[in-house]
């Protein structure tokens, strides 16, 4: 840690030891799942979607939500979401960590390769995100920041709810509530139903989920709560790409393509526990502690081959099983008294990956790695067992100096200890074989985060901190590489929120992070060489950010979300592509890609919310979302054009009897424009020695499509 960053904040605190009783201030927690955040106090950049944003955008997956606030991104296909904050780790697609944290009334969600899978969109209250490197308070891959999710929690009283929703490609969803409250206990249940055929080939989606949340209350201070959140999903495959620019506007959807997706049938049953002890002491001091208990089991089959040779997929030829478990424990006390407050929090968890893979039919490939056509007999498989353990003290110090000036200090400690156990069986054409191998690793990293904020007037805040993040490399990423150090990031970060005349508030903020020793494919995103991980080299982001709204109680109103972001790579290991002669000498070409621009980072994004309400019962929610043009791979060969769309919601309520109704329609994408979701570049998929657009995997937005339905409320 700087030296001069820690006398600044011990010479600071000594100086406020003399101060003037300034009243309690407080300090948030990581479980805690406090909806707001003290603007005056708060160091970093924190943007919130309450309740009532996500009612007014009625998402049908979380990006929908995560458009309306500046420097988050995110690829979904289905329900399985991958996010990116300020372009952090945006070069990664396959299989890596996002840098990105998501944590579910305080605890972290099970990634399965920076994918999250099971999130019920119906069943969440409010979204805070927290930007900059955050593993001083959530640990490793908290690079970026973190997506902090509430549930909803039972409402006073008794009632419930009942919606009923339908619209384009065969898309229902039904949702049905209950909740009830008195002076010793609340409970709130719900069950709900989805299903989609889907706008492309092959993405046939059902799902249906039960969740519960019941508070027992101990008494005026103290209670526990006992949550439940049960997923049963069946997914026909992730595809939604095409193969090239051409296909992707003669047959954007892929059907007939004769392209078969790499892995089809997944079947998902997810389930997630926990259960929390909250406490309150007459000192003003509080204790959570909370216990978890998630688990996610998958089976899909892959590997489509060419078994006849008659240069057509004709068989999937490899099952697969994936289990994965998580359980720990968080414990987290805070107190404040006069000008101070203070946390202290201690994690402990544990995730284990159960993976099993066996081959189901014999077939020949060519294996771009050895350079050879390889055999692989029906009957091998492969079982991998991967653990890993996590031991982490955290602390925060938040002391008010003055009126005006607050600074905060954060520090955590994370010990992890990584172990994999392999057993694979094999047949060489003659014997088969049982070859066991056992790995493990050992990590310690501190991070932290020092800020401080100063109140220019009495409505606007400045505020600006330093804050750190790390990601270790994996147990095989390790093995095939032993010398590949932990990537870490660095966050400078500086900002004013206020209000302004006219209702506005305001949070705009400039920021950088540098990312350090990046773990990645040494051949880039087209790995061909056997030394498969290393620290390929660093990036840098840079951006601003803009948030402005307007009062939501007028009869007009407005959320705008703006972005600029220019995140590159500020050292990279040149790397050869095997087979690609885009200049034309006859060799394999070397690539040196740095100052390019890290994939799928557009350099602007906007997005604008408006509400009108012509009379009492109706109103009307138009929004358009924009971004810039960007690159699709990190050669920067391949550039993506510039796209926008407009949606439009029109809701109207009224009282039916002891209840309220609400009766919705919506369009996305009202305009049918056709534009590129998402593009990735990879490998030279057309064969013809060059990378070009033919080459990349697009995935075609569906163009507009209808939604309407029904809400009631008793």
């Amino acid at each position: 840690m700087n030296k001069g960053i820690c006398i600044s904040i011990i010479c600071a605190l000594v100086m406020a030891a003399n101060g003037a009783d300034l009243g309690t201030i407080n300090v948030e927690s990581s479980t805690i799942t406090d909806l707001g955040t003290d603007a005056k106090t708060e160091v970093s950049t924190v943007n919130i979607i309450d309740e009532k944003i996500i009612t007014d955008v009625n998402a049908k997956n979380i990006n929908q939500l995560l458009n309306t606030i500046p420097g988050v991104t995110a690829d979904v296909r289905s329900d399985i979401v991958e996010i990116h904050i300020r372009g952090v780790n945006q070069q990664e697609f396959m299989g890596e960590n996002t840098g990105v944290t998501v944590v579910i009334d305080g605890i972290p969600v099970m990634q399965d390769g920076g994918k999250v899978r099971g999130l019920n969109v119906e069943n969440i209250e409010s979204i805070k995100v927290i930007k900059g490197s955050a593993g001083y308070l959530y640990g490793e891959n908290a690079t970026a920041g973190a997506i902090i999710i509430t549930t909803k929690k039972p409402k006073s009283g008794s009632g419930g709810e009942v919606s009923v929703e339908g619209g384009s490609y065969k898309y229902k969803n039904i949702k049905a509530k209950a909740y009830k409250t008195t002076d010793k206990y609340a409970i709130d249940l719900m069950a709900g139903y989805k299903y989609e055929d889907g706008y492309w080939d092959q993405t046939q989606n059902d799902k249906i989920t039960a969740t519960g949340k019941f508070s027992y209350f101990i008494d005026d201070m103290s209670d526990v709560v006992l949550g439940i959140d049960i997923t049963k999903q069946y997914q026909e495959t992730t595809r939604g790409s095409v193969t090239g620019v051409t296909e992707a506007q003669t047959n954007p959807t892929g059907a007939g393509d004769g392209d078969w997706a790499w892995s089809k049938d997944y079947n998902m049953d997810i389930y997630k526990y926990n259960l929390s002890y909250n406490k309150d002491f007459e000192d003003d001091g509080n204790l959570k502690i909370t216990t978890y208990y998630y688990k996610d089991l998958y089976n899909y089959i892959s590997s489509p081959r060419d078994t006849t040779g008659d240069g057509n997929d004709d068989a999937y030829t490899r099952d697969n099983d994936k289990d994965i478990e998580q359980y720990g424990i968080k414990t987290e006390y805070r107190n404040s008294f006069n000008s101070l407050a203070y946390m202290i929090g201690l994690d402990l968890g544990n995730k284990e990956e159960k993976s099993y893979r066996e081959t189901t039919t014999t077939y020949s490939s060519y294996s771009w790695w050895t350079k050879t056509t390889e055999t692989y007999y029906k009957g091998e498989s492969s079982d991998d067992i991967s653990t890993e353990r996590n031991y982490a003290l955290y602390g925060e110090l938040k002391y008010e100096i003055n009126k005006k000036l607050t600074t905060v200090f954060n520090v955590r400690y994370d010990y992890s200890k990584y172990e994999q156990k392999s057993l694979d069986h094999e047949f060489d054409g003659t014997v088969w074989s049982n070859t066991t191998t056992y790995d493990d690793d050992m990590y310690r990293n501190i991070t932290y985060r020092a800020g401080l904020t100063y109140e220019v007037n009495p409505t606007a805040i400045l505020y600006a901190n330093i804050s750190t993040g790390f990601r270790n490399p994996s147990v095989s990423q390790d093995d095939d590489n032993p010398d590949v150090d932990t990537q870490t990031s660095i966050t400078y970060e500086s900002g004013l929120r206020g209000k302004i005349p006219y209702g506005l508030s305001y949070d705009a903020s400039i920021f950088q992070i540098d990312t350090k020793d990046i773990i990645g494919k040494i051949g880039g995103t087209y790995y061909w060489d056997s030394d498969y991980y290393d620290n390929v080299g660093d990036s840098r982001s840079r951006g601003f950010e803009l948030s402005l709204k307007s009062d939501r109680n007028k009869k007009v109103a407005f959320n705008l979300a703006y972005t600029y972001l220019d995140a590159y790579y500020t050292s990279h290991k040149p790397f050869f592509v095997s087979g690609v002669d885009n200049d034309g000498d006859g060799n394999d070409d070397s690539f040196d890609i740095v100052g390019n621009q890290l994939p799928r980072t557009p350099h602007h994004k906007i997005n604008l919310m408006t509400y009108f309400k012509p009379a009492p019962k109706w109103e009307i929610i138009p929004s358009y979302y924009w971004q810039s043009s960007y690159y699709a791979d990190e050669t920067n060969f391949v550039k993506m054009p510039s796209y926008g769309y407009a949606n439009l919601k029109v809701t109207y309520k009224r009282k039916v009897k002891k209840g309220d109704l609400e009766v919705f329609a919506r369009v996305d994408n009202l305009f049918d424009k056709q534009y590129y979701r998402t593009v990735y570049l990879y490998s030279d998929k057309s064969g013809d020695g060059q990378l070009d657009a033919e080459d990349a995997s697009i995935t075609v937005d569906p163009g507009r499509v209808f939604y309407a339905g029904f809400k009631y409320k008793f």
